[in-house]
């Protein structure tokens, strides 16, 4: 992600320097390695505040958004800017469970939790990269899955 946005990362490195917590706002809750599909308190991943942080902290200019809308993206995607969102699976349909943090913390998850950046759009479809595949997917396919986890993302310099 942080390459759409002018920086080269280690994917490992970065990785390593995530915050760990039991709640995927504050930190990656579980083993970055370990099994994928998981909701918390077992291996899940990381949400977008702990995520923009650390990009922050490599001088990329990151915000965590949620509840941000179609609209929002294409004009983030026509001004030449990536968005890093948070789907499920590889753009799957997902559903949103409830997780009580330790704390008492109520969080949305989603089982195969997966962060893609969108990188363009057509009239009736978004193109996704993820890892070194793109593809197109129908808006309706992409909303039941960036639905999920309450329409996330990471905006740059936003």
């Amino acid at each position: 992600m942080a390459s759409h946005f002018g920086v080269t990362i280690n994917e490992i490195e970065f990785f390593k320097r995530l915050p760990i917590s039991d709640n995927p706002e504050a930190g990656f809750v579980g083993d970055v390695f370990g099994a994928w599909g998981q909701i918390p308190p077992d291996a899940y991943g990381v949400h977008a505040e702990p995520v923009a942080a650390l990009m922050r902290q490599y001088n990329v200019p990151a915000t965590a958004w949620k509840g941000l809308t179609l609209d929002d993206l294409r004009s983030e995607i026509a001004a030449g800017r990536p968005v890093g969102i948070w789907v499920t699976g590889h753009t799957a349909p997902g559903e949103p469970l409830e997780y009580i943090t330790p704390a008492g913390d109520k969080v949305i998850v989603a089982r195969y939790e997966h962060t893609v950046v969108v990188i363009g759009y057509t009239h009736d479809s978004f193109l996704i990269l993820d890892g070194d595949d793109t593809y197109y997917r129908s808006i309706e396919q992409f909303t039941k899955s960036w639905n999920a986890l309450g329409n996330m993302a990471i905006l740059r310099g936003r």
